[in-house]
């Protein structure tokens, strides 16, 4: 063991016989010839035995132990409870004259969280990102185009994905 653990067992070692010597000891008083009070463990003449009152004592401190950090419990995860486009309906026909302008709406259930971002996709490919669920589009070619809305989380992982609805643009051709 180390010297303080020591000298902490030596120190408290001899408290403990202080305490027990004063409890056990009987104090005599007697006074000198100019009346200064004499105490002793002895009896002399003309001595009187003196009550000594017990001191009041007090508890040692305890230092409670660290307690071990327990880890912040993680907030559940988040889920979406649903994702879909609106607007267009699938299979809607863009005529000629239109000039292959087209809005999507779409609807998310729970609303979209902070660091989440709302992607379109045409065919599987990002056209447009941002925190909205309605894109609008301008001068699309003529032909099928495919669109889907995703919910993509801080490291662009998939959260939930719309359904595919096929839109049909007819455009005037120059000949």
């Amino acid at each position: 063991m180390g010297n303080r653990v020591w000298q902490a067992m030596l120190a408290m070692t001899a408290a403990a016989f202080t305490f027990t010597a004063v409890a056990t000891t009987e104090v005599y008083v007697t006074r000198d010839k100019n009346g200064n009070l004499i105490f002793s463990d002895k009896p002399g003449k003309n001595s009187e035995k003196h009550k000594v009152k017990e001191l009041p004592t007090m508890p040692a401190l305890k230092i409670p132990e660290p307690e071990e950090s327990k880890p912040e419990p993680k907030a559940p995860a988040f889920e979406y409870t649903s994702l879909a486009v609106v607007a267009p309906n699938d299979g809607t026909v863009l005529p000629r004259g239109s000039a292959g302008n087209l809005s999507i709406s779409g609807v998310l259930s729970p609303g979209l969280q902070p660091k989440h971002t709302v992607v379109l996709l045409n065919r599987s490919s990002v056209i447009e990102r941002g925190r909205q669920t309605s894109f609008s589009l301008s001068n699309l070619p003529r032909g099928e185009h495919q669109f889907q809305l995703q919910v993509r989380g801080e490291n662009d992982e998939v959260l939930i994905s719309s359904q595919t609805i096929t839109v049909q643009v007819q455009r005037t051709s120059a000949r």
